[in-house]
């Protein structure tokens, strides 16, 4: 197989317990990604929408900083409420589009929608694929993830007639993809909460988990590459983790990190590990967590990643929360905001400055509760 064949992701950021996303190997629009940790917690917090939202919904700005918790584990995530909201709609989130955005996506639609069907007459089977590849990115850029997942289908049965293995794969990991954010939205921002997804999601968002693994094993047993088949694991691990099947979520990670090292891919390595890591913590191997944590670490520091090391410090400092030792998790806490201040990443700050204020509060409280005199009734009398 060519270089140019191989499987490409469309986002390289090394996010942990997030779907990976292959690229189309035909031409098709450019795909919008996700936001930057430090705009997405701008957007979440302290932007006007993000206030004037948690005003209507009659929240009080404390609940509104829930999102800055969820970096510690046990502490509720709003994104359960976001899944319920995005399994009836079909959408993420409601979006105020301009007028002018409005009038490009009708274009769009208008425009690949006409390919597509000249493109079936005129038996060109190659360009009408494209299309509904295309028109599948356009919905996935305006949030319309059902919409999209159907165009994703045409595009898989055109790719199935012309034997293109490299097309099935990517429209069985866009469908894959569409059906886990349509599950749980707010992926990442749930790192810590993926155990307990199962027990609080309802019956439709587990009906797209399911359709989920569903295309994402078929990306597995396409492949047609190694990087294929390490999205394909990863994918699936996700998927099994918020179902809650912890031991066959964690093989599949350990797969992905066998073909990462093969590939000698650093990224592929720190996203296997650190989620295996995630699994560890998760059922209170804390030995195992520190040091898959301290080998994402190490392997985020090398691809220079200023974004994911501050994540992988406030991981650290998680695990070090749950054992009790806040002198350690302040330290990593501490690195973390170094580095926000350094590369100017004020939101990023501001949500370490929260983190490290209920670290400081809760190790003072835990000595100040330790150091209490017992009551009399409680007393020994000797």
């Amino acid at each position: 197989m060519s270089e140019e064949q191989a499987t490409q992701l469309a986002d390289t950021r090394p996010y942990l317990d997030t779907p990976l996303r292959v690229t189309i190997p035909v031409n098709v629009p450019v795909r919008v990604l996700a936001p930057s940790r430090d705009k997405s917690i701008y957007e979440d917090m302290y932007s006007p929408m993000a206030i004037s939202a948690a005003k209507r919904e009659g929240d009080t700005l404390s609940s509104a900083y829930n999102h800055a918790y969820r970096d510690i584990p046990n502490v509720q995530s709003p994104f359960l409420y976001k899944a319920k909201n995005a399994a009836s709609t079909g959408m993420v989130r409601n979006k105020n589009v301009s007028s002018e955005n409005e009038a490009m996506l009708k274009n769009s639609l208008k425009d690949y929608t006409v390919l597509a069907q000249s493109s079936r007459r005129a038996g060109k089977k190659d360009v009408e694929g494209q299309a509904y590849a295309s028109l599948g990115v356009v919905f996935d850029n305006d949030e319309q993830y059902l919409l999209a997942i159907d165009y994703y289908l045409k595009y898989l049965s055109v790719s199935e007639e012309l034997n293109d293995n490299m097309g099935i794969a990517a429209a069985c990991n866009c469908i894959g993809v569409d059906y886990m954010t349509l599950a749980n939205p707010n992926c990442e921002s749930s790192i810590t909460l993926s155990h307990l997804f199962a027990e609080q999601a309802n019956l439709e968002t587990l009906e797209y988990i399911h359709k989920a693994i569903d295309y994402h094993t078929r990306h597995l047993d396409v492949g047609p590459d190694a990087g294929g088949k390490l999205v394909a694991h990863i994918n699936l691990g996700i998927c099994l983790t918020w179902l809650g099947d912890i031991n066959r979520a964690a093989r599949h990670h350990q797969d992905a990190l066998r073909i990462a090292i093969k590939m000698q891919t650093l990224y592929g390595q720190a996203i296997a590990v650190g989620n295996l890591g995630l699994l560890a913590m998760g059922k209170s191997d804390f030995s195992t967590s520190r040091t898959c944590f301290d080998q994402h670490l190490q392997l985020i520091q090398a691809l220079m990643d200023a974004e994911a090391e501050i994540n992988a410090w406030k991981l650290c400092a998680d695990l070090a929360s749950v054992q009790g030792n806040y002198p350690v998790a302040l330290e990593h806490l501490e690195q973390a905001r170094l580095i926000a201040e350094r590369e100017q990443l004020w939101n990023e700050l501001r949500r370490v400055h929260v983190l490290i204020g209920i670290a400081k509060g809760t190790m003072e409280f835990t000595e100040y509760a330790t150091n209490l005199p017992l009551p009399d009734s409680q007393r020994i009398v000797t």
